[in-house]
């Protein structure tokens, strides 16, 4: 292959007054990710070059960047794939304060995970003496599990127009969570959750762009997720409303 360009943000908030793109130029092997590429050009060229990355197999989600403008994963991006016109250009994700170059702080992300308690609320019976069995016919279960599959790599939370609109928005990746214990029929913490969910920056928020779905690198339907959980909240209402 053809020498390429990587056109990479670089900034560093403690000495930059503001950020700039530098150029680099590699001659990629064929199979070569942009996070190996990545790694080669902070090891062979510019060893202040910053950008996270852990297991380089798609599972922890830590290398997640925008490619040529779209939220993707590096090691799951084949560079001859996003080369397409001999440049590949490698910003932060958006909606996030950037710490330095390809670094973003996540303590937002993070933090509207935690309001939605992703965790199982078991109910008041008594625990039992073996593990808590989940009873549901195959199809509910798949759907649960592909819940589960997120990896918190924040692509959906990066490409959210609602997002960038309204700060307050949980955004779809704590949504997913939330869907992922409201489905679980061993949870018990739907009333726990409801503060944070039936809210005008829970699932209301979301008006259906789908472009979460589409940037989920574990194909999670993060926009069938959050319709989920706003019938459950809606069928609440109704009811609600009948007993008035």
């Amino acid at each position: 292959m053809d020498e390429i360009s990587f056109r990479i943000f670089r900034f560093d908030p403690s000495r930059d007054a503001e950020a700039r793109y530098q150029l680099y130029r590699i001659r990629p092997e064929p199979g070569l990710t942009v996070l190996s590429a990545l790694v080669n050009l902070r090891e062979e060229q510019d060893g202040s070059l910053a950008f996270r990355a852990s297991c380089r197999s798609g599972i922890c989600g830590s290398d997640a960047m925008l490619i040529n403008g779209r939220a993707r994963l590096a090691c799951k991006t084949q560079v001859a794939e996003a080369a397409g016109d001999g440049t590949v250009t490698l910003e932060p994700l958006r909606g996030f304060p950037v710490l330095k170059d390809l670094v973003v702080d996540q303590s937002d992300f993070w933090e509207k995970l935690v309001r939605v308690k992703p965790w199982l609320i078991p109910g008041p019976e008594p625990a039992p003496e073996r593990e808590r069995l989940m009873r549901l016919p195959a199809q509910q279960f798949d759907e649960l599990s592909r819940a589960s599959d997120c990896i918190f790599c924040a692509c959906c939370y990066a490409e959210c127009p609602m997002e960038g609109r309204h700060r307050a928005y949980l955004g779809p990746a704590a949504l997913v969570k939330a869907y992922r214990f409201e489905a679980d029929p061993r949870d018990a913490g739907s009333a726990e959750r409801r503060g944070a969910l039936d809210h005008p920056d829970g699932v209301w928020r979301c008006h259906h762009v789908f472009r979460c779905t589409e940037a989920c690198p574990k194909e999670i339907d993060a926009a069938w997720a959050i319709q989920q959980l706003q019938r459950r909240l809606a069928a609440r209402h109704l009811r609600l409303k009948g007993d008035a």
